[in-house]
């Protein structure tokens, strides 16, 4: 990739929410490319996640849905999107036995909001050459 085309990527990630691009980029030793390459995949693989969240718990499997955030917050911690994975931690918290089981409606909702909003920005990119 050249230069001036992975300094316009940089940017272009740089303007989506949440997204912590320095994080980003040194799990992937620096590579802008590489970095678009992995939020374009978590948009595709998570922006449904809220769904299969609420249909866990609605089926009473919390420990399922426990698991699912717990792996949406290490996927989002990886990729510096910060603010889903601070989401993605607290709802794994509520979900424990021993959480509070009154905030996971809002945790819900929030992570909800939050998800579409970074998908909606990652949606955004142009693809890839």
């Amino acid at each position: 990739m050249q230069v001036d085309a992975a300094d316009q990527l940089r940017r272009l990630l740089e303007g989506i929410p949440g997204l912590e691009v320095e994080v980003g980029l040194t799990t992937v030793g620096g590579r802008v490319e590489s970095l678009a390459r992995l939020i374009r995949k978590y948009e595709q693989l998570h922006a449904g996640d809220i769904q299969v969240l609420r249909e866990g718990l609605a089926v009473g499997e919390p420990e399922t849905t426990r698991r699912l955030a717990h792996s949406l917050k290490g996927a989002a911690g990886f990729l510096g999107l910060t603010s889903i994975q601070a989401l993605a931690s607290a709802l794994e918290a509520a979900l424990r036995p021993e959480g509070p089981a009154n905030e996971i409606e809002g945790l819900l909702a929030a992570f909800e909001g939050e998800n579409d909003r970074v998908c909606t920005a990652i949606r955004a990119l142009p693809a890839p050459e």
